[in-house]
């Protein structure tokens, strides 16, 4: 169930939030700011704020989809 909750959440956000999420931490090879600024052409603290972003969405989102399906087992 938290793969489905996960996939939804990131299915929420922006393309470009989303690319910055797998990249730095759904794939085997993480990929660093650095590379991922030079690959959307923005600064690695750029990057690094819409990382920070995008983590609270899914953040919010999980625990939304939790407290949810927490009230559905009631």
């Amino acid at each position: 169930m938290q793969n489905r909750e996960l996939r939804r959440a990131l299915d929420q956000l922006e393309e470009r939030e989303r690319f910055i999420l797998v990249a730095r931490h759904l794939q085997e090879d993480a990929v660093t700011l650095r590379e991922l600024g030079d690959r959307l052409g923005i600064s690695k603290e750029r990057v690094r704020q819409l990382e920070n972003r995008a983590l609270e969405s899914l953040r919010s989102c999980m625990a939304q989809a939790h407290k949810e399906n927490g009230a559905l087992a009631l």
